[in-house]
């Protein structure tokens, strides 16, 4: 089964962090289908906050029991390049 995830990423003013491209992230819904999450976005797209920015809103889809991120990561402290 697909679903798909509402997601609204802002991207962090200079003010708010010292890290280059950093995103305030908030999953807003789990919605069955596209459309809906697309419905949910354009609801969102007028509330405060939201309203602020519009264009940072992201669909994506997603396989319901399967591992979505198989791959590992690593870590870097403040001091790592």
């Amino acid at each position: 089964m697909t679903v798909f995830l509402l997601w609204h990423m802002r991207p962090l003013g200079p003010d708010e962090t010292d890290v280059e491209g950093e995103t305030n992230d908030k999953l807003c819904g789990v919605f069955s289908t596209e459309e809906r999450a697309t419905a949910a976005r354009e609801q969102l797209a007028t509330v405060e906050g939201f309203i602020d920015y519009p264009e940072d809103f992201h669909v994506d889809e997603c396989e319901v029991d399967r591992v979505q991120w198989d791959t590992g990561f690593v870590s870097l402290g403040p001091n790592d390049d």
